[in-house]
Order: C-alpha cells, then sequence, then structure tokens
C-alpha cells in the first residue's frame, strides 16, 4: 500500500509530495502550504487524497472503490 502522494491544490496548482497520515481515519481536509488555503474533499469525493491526489488514500487502495457511500464513517 501506496502512503506517499502527490497532491495538487485546486486553488493555485501547487503539486507537493505528502505522506497520506493515515491508514484507517478518512482525512476530509489538508492545508496547501503554498497558497495556505484548506483543501477539502467535495461531498463527493471520498476523502481529499481521493479528490486531489496520486495515488488514492490507503483505505480505497484496500477497497479499491472511492464511492463514499459505500465507505463506513470514520470513528
Amino acid at each position: 500500500m501506496a502512503k506517499k502522494t502527490t497532491l495538487t491544490c485546486p486553488h493555485c496548482g501547487h503539486v507537493s509530495h505528502e505522506t497520506m497520515r493515515s491508514t484507517d481515519q478518512v482525512e476530509r481536509a489538508v492545508r496547501c502550504f503554498e497558497c495556505d488555503t484548506m483543501i477539502e474533499a467535495p461531498a463527493d469525493a471520498h476523502c481529499v487524497w481521493c479528490a486531489y491526489a496520486d495515488p488514492a488514500c490507503p483505505i480505497i487502495q484496500n477497497q479499491a472503490s472511492c464511492n463514499p457511500v459505500t465507505i463506513p464513517p470514520a470513528r
């Protein structure tokens, strides 16, 4: 499972190399270090990594689906 990802800020286009911090929790937002804006996942995306990064988050890598309806909510 990949934990390193490339995140592209939808606000300024900045590309950063990140480490996804959680393998079992959904991250809905992260801060862009270039424009200092919170990057939030759209309502139809599982998480910020699935929406704006490659590869997808560890939860999706394990389940092979990015449908937020089929993913159990974080506890």
